[in-house]
């Protein structure tokens, strides 16, 4: 391979070469990547690993290399993996990427792809190869892979080396022709290939002792290494004690089933036997660690004869200069970590704490703190986790939360960083009463401390952390006596001279500002809004602007429930510029959400394109940390109602993906499912999404937005007792507080549904008739009024009855529509305009609802009339 593709690196030189050329798989290779998949599938030691590396290595084509392991089932962990391999190609683009993080929205990989697409070289062959991916199991990191592989990436090919069929989803998005496979019969050594790896390491067995062996070993890469080695030893005693020709050990049977018992006894009698006891001693270390980056090794043993030995020991231990790194075979590592006894505690701490700080040096952060749990250095977890960003999704949270748990109770006392993030643990994971115990308990202990500006710092955490419980609880409880602990608070806050910095001035909101439980008059809601105003003011003082904008987006929020939009306007205008003054994003976020529904409720189209603008404005917010989620839910919430349900983000569309919300943060994201499947018309599905909602989302507003929704899908159904049933539980939650925007949002299908609940309580005795007798006639006469006035305001936004969209053609949309006139394929128009053939279709049939067009050709002539091309 030419040096442009090592650049940085120092490339395997020739003459020292470790593995054999195998042109018979060279060239299955370079057929199979023609293809955008190659799938290399073989149980231990066939050399899978080996195979790929002398290929890319000749193949000479960039190569990105990432090997993974058991922690890359986590989404931060796998992608510091991912960075880090794709900075040996690009480091631009690697610097781009680890900005963007791990892309758990549709937002964030469609800036990964164009990223990617961006950066990378025209008419440049690449190869992305991931080892070892039948170690990865985590659902999120699966999902990253799915959508990644059945991207069209025209000059990129995956090879998927693995041990097992990875558990990704792959066969129902790809035809099978896109996906080439390599077998374990595909990879096995023919004799020929047996006899030449022997002569490669400088071994000339008898023909009678070749065929006993490839017999015995049936081609199987491992056991023909061991085999090399028996016959290495063997003839060096040959040297020593005389011409007889070398014998191969009888019964010496190689059966992948008693793979780990006799390797082991192989491992032990054929390699580690003819190793110097410094290099056995250096081999047992690294068992200790996952990392093996040369400089991390360089680290651990100062006397780098003792790696120049290691890399001279063959297959079983390579070196990858994509990576910088060595490749162990896991067999030996295996071997190696069942002698880990052999070393003493103060060597074991030694390779840890290197360890420790080479992966903290790299950010490698969870890596880091695990190695510093091992040796108990918690002074530089805490400092670790200090750098981690205020809001944790669940996996991050629990690793952490199982560490602090593990911890010696030291590592709280005299560190408020550790009680926050203790909290904060506890707040990512839900268990909020938890939290409110073991608060309370510390904080006798803490107003017993000797006086001190950390102290008041403590306190002032202490209070506030029992101040938001108090608050998120007070949804169950109905119990507003956390208002005195806001209070405290803010005057410890004064007594330690503190100031909180950003992200930690950010609050994370739940589905709905006004968290009161049903039912619930307008009285009770009001009360709530009260407290909001009366906490508000303590949490922007002591937290740097915390909650900025939030007492003026319930009352915003409230109002837009009502149909007060002018005043609902009023207060959220003021929210929005509140909440920007102190960076809380997620107010900012609501209160455009809830303006966006108010100016598609008037039909104001230049506020709605102002609205979606600034929208997408907040994902440049690094700060922001839930940007990408809220953004897809938002403007999936928007597509749906203006009837653009192919640009909904396709997390939210799928069956099985959600967001890494908190539970309490969820409920918007499950009604935008709801609605999806409902527009979908897959109406079981849509009420399995309403009926499974956890206790945290069991708030007034969000519950009369599900009846509704679930009314109309059961009237979609035929199902009109049961339509009028939930319909009725919908208006008994929403006339105490005088709510009915949520019934005008469905529009025509709730127009539908109150003038049958009119005819069927007309009709008399019948199972419908009953359930519609409930709901008083003048109340329905006025939801029909409002729906009808939506549906008007709708029609606006929406063109002609069954035309979809606006009229005017987006950017995106006018490309597509000159390469369909100029003749161009799907295919050919995705490459020129850097985007999916997926996508091209799906702006496609946008543009034939716009146009009212049947076909290419009828889009054409329909925009060339109307002057558009």
């Amino acid at each position: 391979m030419s040096e442009e593709f090592f650049h940085g690196y120092t490339p395997v030189a020739a003459g020292n070469q470790n593995y054999l050329e195998r042109p018979r798989i060279n060239q299955l290779l370079e057929r199979a990547v023609q293809n955008p998949i190659v799938s290399v599938v073989a149980g231990a030691g066939y050399g899978k690993s080996y195979a790929v590396y002398s290929f890319v290595r000749k193949y000479n084509v960039r190569t990105a290399w990432i090997q993974c392991s058991e922690r890359d089932n986590v989404g931060e962990r796998f992608w510091e993996n991912f960075i880090s391999a794709i900075s040996i190609i690009n480091e631009k683009t690697a610097r781009k990427l680890l900005e963007l993080g791990f892309p758990a929205t549709e937002q964030q990989f469609s800036q990964h792809l164009k990223t990617v697409r961006n950066d990378a070289i025209p008419n440049e062959k690449y190869i992305f190869v991931y080892d070892d991916i039948h170690l990865i199991t985590d659902k999120t990191v699966l999902r990253f892979m799915e959508h990644l592989l059945t991207s069209p990436f025209p000059n990129i090919s995956f090879i998927l080396i693995s041990r097992s069929e990875p558990a990704l989803n792959l066969e129902k998005r790809m035809s099978k022709k896109a996906i080439e496979r390599i077998t374990e019969d595909d990879l096995r050594f023919s004799r020929n290939e047996m006899v030449s790896y022997f002569s490669l390491r400088h071994i000339t067995p008898a023909p009678q002792t070749a065929s006993a062996i490839y017999h015995e070993t049936e081609g199987w890469a491992f056991a023909i290494q061991l085999a090399f080695l028996s016959l290495r030893n063997a003839s060096e005693g040959t040297l020593r004690q005389g011409p007889a020709e070398p014998r191969f050990p009888s019964g010496w049977v190689y059966i992948p089933q008693a793979l780990r018992t006799n390797t082991f006894k192989l491992i032990e009698s054929e390699m580690m036997a003819g190793l110097s006891s410094q290099l056995r001693r250096f081999l047992i270390k690294l068992s200790l660690i996952e990392h093996f980056n040369r400089d991390l090794l360089r680290e651990i043993e100062k006397d780098y004869s003792i790696i120049k030995e290691m890399e001279e020991i063959g297959s079983f231990i390579r070196y990858d200069s994509y990576l910088n790194s060595y490749h162990i075979h896991h067999l030996l590592l295996d071997y190696l970590r069942e002698r880990q006894n052999e070393l003493s505690g103060e060597e074991k701490k030694d390779v840890w704490t290197k360890a420790a700080l080479w992966c903290a040096a790299n950010n490698l952060k969870m890596d880091a703190i695990a190695y510093y749990e091992k040796i108990g250095d918690y002074d530089d977890i805490v400092k670790t986790l200090n750098t981690l960003p205020l809001l944790l999704h669940v996996r991050m949270a629990r690793f952490i939360f199982d560490i602090l748990n593990r911890a010696p109770e030291t590592i709280f006392q005299g560190r408020i960083e550790t009680i926050e993030m203790y909290f904060r643990t506890l707040s990512s994971l839900g268990l909020f009463e938890q939290g409110h115990r073991e608060t309370l308990d510390a904080l006798q202990e803490l107003k017993a401390r000797s006086e001190s500006t950390e102290k008041h710092r403590f306190l002032m955490s202490a209070y506030f952390t029992l101040g938001f419980t108090g608050l998120i609880q007070s949804i169950h409880t109905r119990r507003y006596d956390f208002i005195d602990y806001f209070r405290e608070a803010s005057i410890e806050w004064r007594n330690a001279g503190y100031t909180a910095k950003a992200p930690l001035n950010g609050i994370a909101l739940s589905s709905y500002v006004c968290r009161v439980s049903a039912p619930a008059s307008k009285k009770e809601i009001e009360e709530y809004i009260d407290v909001i105003a009366k906490i508000a003011p303590y949490a922007m003082e002591a937290l740097g602007g915390c909650m900025s904008g939030m007492y003026e987006l319930a009352r915003g929020e409230f109002a837009f429930f009502r149909g007060e939009h002018e005043e609902a306007e009023k207060q959220l205008l003021s929210s929005l510029k509140e909440a920007r003054k102190k960076q809380q994003y997620e107010i900012e976020n609501r209160a455009l959400f809830y303006l966006l529904r108010i100016y598609l409720y008037r039909g104001n189209s230049d506020e709605l394109e102002n609205i979606l603008k600034q929208l997408e404005t907040q994902l440049g917010e690094d700060l922001y940390m839930n940007r990408y989620f809220y953004h897809d839910i938002v403007s999936g919430w928007y597509y749906i109602q203006t009837g653009r349900e192919e640009k909904i983000a396709p997390w939210l569309k799928s069956d099985y993906e959600e967001s890494e919300l908190n539970n309490i943060a969820q409920g918007l994201e499950k009604l935008v499912k709801a609605k999806y499947y409902f527009s979908e018309k897959r109406y079981p599905a849509a009420l399995a999404v309403i009926e499974n909602r956890g206790e945290t989302e069991l708030i007034l507003f969000g519950d009369i937005e599900m009846k509704v929704l679930e009314a109309v899908c059961r009237y979609r159904q035929s199902d009109r007792a049961g339509a009028f049933r939930a319909l009725g539980e919908a208006y008994r939650l929403a006339v105490p507080a005088g709510f009915f925007v949520p019934f005008a949002e469905l529009g025509k299908d709730m127009r539908s549904l109150a003038e049958a609940a009119i005819r069927d309580t007309a009709a008399g005795d019948t199972t419908a008739g009953k359930e519609a007798s409930g709901l008083p006639p003048e109340w329905l006469d006025e939801i029909c009024r409002n729906t009808a006035v939506y549906a008007k305001k709708l029609y606006r936004q929406t063109g002609q009855p069954g035309k979809r969209g606006s009229r005017t053609l987006s950017h995106r949309e006018k490309e597509v529509l000159i390469g369909l006139s100029q003749g161009l394929t799907r295919e050919e128009i995705a490459g020129a305009a850097s985007i999916s053939p997926n996508t091209v279709k799906s702006v496609t049939r946008s543009i034939y609802n716009k146009l009212g067009a049947l076909n290419h050709a009828d889009a054409v002539r329909i925009a060339t009339e109307k002057g558009i091309l």
